[in-house]
């Protein structure tokens, strides 16, 4: 499976219209035609950087706070029941934001180094290697921005991935993902 993650930030009264819609199953072609006024790219990274930042899960929860709630963690919106399985939506409170800017502010590459080689290769589907390594890292550091400008706005940050079979790519807008064609 091949999902691509991003990063949004955006306003309560887009989260509560979110949250209704969510209910209502209509979640996702909201987000597809929302307008995205600050984003981060996280490609492939994203499934690196939450098993990096919580003892090598891809899971749900708060486990491992405040590095959970830079991928997974966070208020799950969509994508935790079988018929949901094309999209991963998370949102995170004012506070996770202030404490993720906080804790990546302090992340150095080094420790993320060490945090993501002790990822179970058998539990990744590969062996974290280099290449991979700094593929991630690069995601992960140009995400620092992202965090640090909706800390200071007060934003909240949306993730979310579109998932598919091994011949589907998908992408991400913003704090959550959206389909892309490849080449996009």
């Amino acid at each position: 499976m091949s999902c691509l993650g991003g990063l949004s930030a955006i306003q309560k009264k887009e989260l509560d219209k979110m949250r209704v819609l969510s209910q209502e199953g209509k979640i996702v072609p909201y987000l597809e035609e929302m307008e995205q006024v600050y984003s981060c790219e996280l490609w492939q990274a994203w499934d690196a950087i939450h098993r990096a930042l919580t003892n090598g899960k891809l899971e749900y929860g708060s486990a491992n706070a405040p590095g959970c709630w830079v991928i997974l963690g966070g208020e799950l919106l969509y994508g935790n029941c079988p018929e949901e399985s094309d999209h991963i939506i998370t949102c995170k409170s004012p506070d996770q934001v202030q404490q993720v800017a906080q804790f990546l502010q302090t992340l150095t590459e080094e420790k993320f180094r060490e945090l993501y080689f002790a990822i179970d290769p058998a539990e990744y589907g590969m062996t974290p290697d280099e290449d991979d390594f700094g593929f991630t890292w690069g995601y992960l550091e140009d995400s620092i921005e992202f965090w640090q400008n909706a800390a200071q706005k007060k934003q909240i940050p949306r993730q979310q991935q579109r998932c598919g079979d091994s011949t589907d790519l998908c992408a991400s807008s913003s704090l959550f993902l959206l389909p892309r064609l490849e080449g996009e």
